[in-house]
């Protein structure tokens, strides 16, 4: 399936987030969108309050690659936290 619209597309470049899917011209992450909606319970107007630049169409689009691929944002959510242990276990802040 192509994950594109008329307009919006997701495309995944090795030198813009470590090659993570985001939206095209962006340097949006669907990875965050998706978490943020369908982990953090924030809603798309959360989103388009905060990334005012993004249209409903992107946001929408982005969920859909999310949940359609779910393999790869469990991939990367485990990545996410190996690198939160691995600054927590060097961090010489009191725990």
């Amino acid at each position: 399936m192509t994950y594109m619209s008329t307009t919006v597309e997701i495309v995944k470049t090795p030198d813009i987030l470590h090659g993570k899917p985001r939206l095209a011209g962006t340097r949006i992450g669907v990875f965050m969108l998706g978490e943020r909606v369908r982990r953090d319970g924030h809603t798309v107007d959360d989103l388009r309050e905060d990334h005012p630049d993004l249209s409903r169409e992107q946001i929408d689009l982005a969920l859909e690659y999310y949940d359609d691929h779910s393999e790869l944002m469990e991939t990367l959510r485990m990545q996410r936290q190996a690198y939160k242990q691995r600054v927590s276990d060097q961090s010489r802040a009191p725990k």
